[in-house]
């Protein structure tokens, strides 16, 4: 069997409301659809999500594909070898590009052998993967209603926005664990936004609500005070911006920066470098829990089946998927209980829908995942407040 062609579209859904952060307000989710063709007839379905969609494009289309046409498409450890090499300058960037291939090539391999992909990263540790119900930032009371429908829907950890105002945090936790009660775990997400001081004087505030962990208090840049953080507060702390492949990982290793390892295969370059970190972590005796990037269904399931085919994923997994409009799947995910089901259907399990690919890549609505108001004073990270 060989590689015929590489096809990639661009793909957009708008969010069902604006999703605000410390560093602005997302109204959509994109990725990039990426489909590998084949002599045999058989076609992989991979997705690329990523900061920067045109550009993630150019790469696998004018630079990455050079390395794939004509070649066997169930060498893929391989193949990633020669797409890192070549981007070896540029990796971060590259990641992403090689992410999409990569979930391409297994749903491919997984399609030619009969298997789910699962099995191809060694085998199903569980066919349920839980995902956590997601909460941005927005007044107490109105989070509290959200974090009492997403428990009313089996969803048994949330994540919650936090670092613009410690009033608000402060009130919307407390009216959050007035609502769902203790037996539900909370963790907040920082994304940078503090400094060393303004975490350890944030996290101390908030302890007593019983946090699960703690993402990212402290710029990415500053493993050093990540780990200051980590000695000098009583909640777990998580590495996520500061954790996108393995030598990163070995950095915050190094330093015992962190508690949990937050993995993003989009970052990592693929599912199987994203197991790769896990197995560190695992080693160094971290836990690790999915980031996500607004994944669409194709690179979610791509995700899902990672954490199936691991033993040290014990958190629930991120996930916008819910509070996205639309996707390009002939059927879309479902999240029952809170969980995804990965069945033993060969590759990712998911076909994509054509009409509903042209839809979404026609779709026009804003995209401005980073500082989105352009006309007020852009966030800052690491901030003394």
């Amino acid at each position: 069997m060989k590689i015929t062609s590489i096809h990639t579209v661009p793909v957009r859904t708008p969010m069902r409301e604006p999703l605000v952060w410390p560093g602005g307000t997302r109204l959509s989710a994109s990725g990039l659809l990426v489909e590998v063709h084949t002599d045999e007839g058989i076609v992989g379905i991979g997705e690329a999500p990523g900061p920067t969609l045109p550009t993630i494009r150019t790469i696998i289309d004018a630079e990455l594909t050079q390395f794939l046409l004509g070649q066997d498409p169930l060498r893929t450890e391989w193949l990633v070898h020669r797409m890192e090499e070549f981007t070896r300058n540029w990796s971060r960037i590259g990641a992403y590009a090689i992410s999409g291939i990569e979930i391409a090539l297994l749903d491919l391999k997984g399609k030619a052998l009969g298997v789910p992909v699962a099995e191809l990263l060694g085998g199903f540790c569980r066919r349920e993967v839980p995902v956590v119900g997601y909460l941005f930032i927005d007044e107490p009371e109105a989070n509290a209603r959200k974090a009492a429908a997403f428990v009313d829907a089996g969803y048994s950890e949330l994540k919650l926005k936090v670092g613009r105002d410690f009033g608000q945090d402060h009130d919307t936790i407390a009216a959050i664990r007035d609502e769902v009660g203790s037996g539900v775990k909370i963790r907040i997400d920082a994304n940078m936004i503090w400094s060393v001081p303004a975490a350890i004087k944030w996290i101390r505030g908030l302890e007593k609500f019983d946090l699960q962990y703690v993402e990212q208090p402290v710029p990415d840049f500053d493993v050093a005070g990540m780990a200051t953080v980590r000695r000098a507060v009583g909640v777990p702390i998580a590495a996520d911006e500061g954790c996108t492949d393995i030598r990163s990982a070995l950095e915050l290793i190094k330093a015992d920066a962190c508690d949990v390892f937050v993995v993003y295969p989009s970052e990592a370059g693929g599912l199987t470098r994203g197991r790769e970190i896990a197995a560190l972590a695992a080693a160094a005796g971290k836990w690790c829990a999915i980031g996500s990037w607004a994944e669409l269904g194709a690179a979610t399931m791509a995700n899902a089946h990672l954490v199936a085919g691991s033993s040290n994923f014990p958190f629930a997994s991120d996930t916008h998927y819910p509070l996205q409009e639309l996707d390009v799947l002939t059927e879309s995910l479902e999240m029952s209980n809170g969980f995804i089901s990965v069945t033993d259907a060969p590759g990712l399990g998911v076909d994509v829908d054509r009409d509903a690919v042209e839809r979404l890549a026609n779709i026009q609505v804003r995209e401005s995942v980073f500082y989105d108001d352009i006309q007020g004073e852009a966030p800052r990270v690491g901030q003394i407040v």
